[in-house]
């Protein structure tokens, strides 16, 4: 999809820089999974200890095995 952007400059350089990248549409499409990467892990992050996964040993092995 072609979208018109206007970035900070600096930003986009730095960030760049940092991953590596040297084309524009790379350097957005990388920060933007790693935005929605770390979202995702914030999610499952708050969602720890809420549920009740009821395993026991014998489901344990089962799944052991499975590897």
């Amino acid at each position: 999809m072609k979208t018109t952007l206007y970035v900070n400059r600096k930003l986009l350089r730095e960030a760049m820089d940092l991953a590596g990248l040297k084309g524009l549409t790379e350097t957005v499409e990388a920060a933007l999974t790693e935005f929605v990467r770390r979202r995702r892990l914030e999610k499952l992050a708050a969602s720890l200890g809420k549920t009740d996964l009821a395993l026991n040993g014998r489901i344990l092995e089962e799944l052991r095995q499975d590897e």
